[in-house]
């Protein structure tokens, strides 16, 4: 069943801190595609029968480049299929346009910088679709691919067959389709494996949890006990008596007793992390959304709360605000923060926390203006297993 999920599983999904670290690698793929497409259709002016058909080819040549960058950008929300479609249709558009540009003046098939470009694209996507999404792909970009070089063929008498035309032209476009297509299906498949272990270790580990808090509660009540109410009970038993003042004094203490064993363990989360910042965070979520989010979620958005707090603190600025709100069958999460700096600063700061928030929420939109920065990350809930 792992082995089956895996084919559809996104290894940025489970993993965005390697996406993120990938990135400036697959700016560098995308934009090395471009420069060596411009200057093979520059060094091979005459074979180029048709400039304008030339000129449209390095456009969408430029478009696929583009597109890889802004569509595999890991602080945006995960790649989508129609970010895959757009960038693979640019640079097939490309390949048949440079065909075109071409046709009946040159007898090397293989020299046409197309099919290689539509590989680099397909592979630049190998760490943010499922396997079967770039394999689909693959195999539409070698069918269109292998056509464009067979029909061209037959412009070009001295050239091979067909058949043989369409395979050489093709097979960049399958060995990068391919190779994406496994990377993507095999890490999907280590790390969903690695997160069933790890959910496994998680069940005792929080077991062993409860039975150490229900410790901690002993101890605390204890430390309560000796803090405040030895002291008092010694008092009242060398007095001899019992006054109001030492009413009002016992039912003080155990309202403290009450609020600090009782009451703040059993508060939410994110209500918990208010009340440590009184004077950083304010917390509003009256529907409790953030108690019910998943393991992955509360983790990854208390990191991104933290380190906002953090640059709260340096910066003393005004409080950091989050509110959640239910919208239909989508929840959202919206947090505020100041902060002076441009979208660079938020990249280099909050990059990695923005990257895991999008992994496990899904949607995402951040901007900054007059002085503040606002996230806002929106999902549907998982449905509750059933009984």
């Amino acid at each position: 069943m792992i082995g089956f999920l895996a084919w559809r599983g996104t290894p940025q999904r489970l993993d965005p801190i390697v996406a993120r670290s990938i990135y400036p690698l697959i700016g560098v793929a995308a934009f090395g595609s471009m420069i060596y497409a411009i200057v093979r259709t520059l060094t091979a002016g005459d074979e180029v029968s048709d400039p304008v058909l030339a000129g449209i080819a390095i456009a969408f040549v430029v478009a696929a480049a583009v597109l890889v960058v802004v569509v595999t950008d890991p602080v945006r929300t995960p790649v989508r299929f129609a970010g895959l479609a757009a960038a693979v249709s640019a640079a097939l558009l490309a390949s048949v346009t440079s065909s075109l540009s071409t046709w009946g003046t040159s007898n090397v098939i293989w020299d046409n910088w197309g099919p290689l470009v539509v590989g680099i694209v397909i592979l630049s996507f190998a760490e943010f679709r499922p396997g079967r999404d770039l394999a689909l792909v693959t195999a539409v970009s070698a069918v269109i691919v292998g056509t464009t070089a067979a029909l061209e063929t037959t412009a070009m008498p001295d050239l091979a067959s067909p058949i043989t035309s369409a395979v050489i032209a093709s097979t960049p476009v399958v060995l990068f389709g391919v190779g994406a297509s496994v990377f993507s299906y095999r890490l999907s498949l280590l790390l969903s494996r690695s997160a069933e272990s790890a959910v496994r270790e998680q069940s005792g580990l929080s077991r062993r949890v409860r039975i150490r808090l229900r410790e901690l509660l002993r101890e605390s009540g204890r430390e309560a006990l000796s803090v405040e109410v030895v002291p008092f009970l010694e008092e009242v038993l060398d007095r001899g008596e019992v006054t109001e003042a030492d009413a009002a004094r016992a039912r003080r203490i155990s309202a403290v007793l009450r609020s600090v064993i009782i009451t703040d363990m059993a508060l939410p989360w994110l209500q918990r992390l208010e009340r440590a910042n009184p004077d950083a965070l304010e917390a509003d979520d009256p529907d409790e959304l953030a108690e019910s989010a998943t393991m992955e979620q509360k983790v990854a958005l208390r990191a991104l709360i933290t380190a906002l707090i953090e640059v709260r603190t340096r910066e003393a600025g005004s409080r950091v605000v989050v509110r959640l709100r239910k919208v239909g069958r989508h929840r959202s999460i919206l947090l505020l923060a100041p902060y002076d700096g441009g979208e660079t600063g938020v990249r280099m700061r909050f990059g990695a926390s923005i990257s895991v928030m999008n992994a496990v929420f899904g949607r995402s939109t951040i901007s900054v203006a007059d002085g503040e920065l606002r996230m806002l990350f929106a999902y549907e809930p998982k449905p509750a297993p059933a009984p």
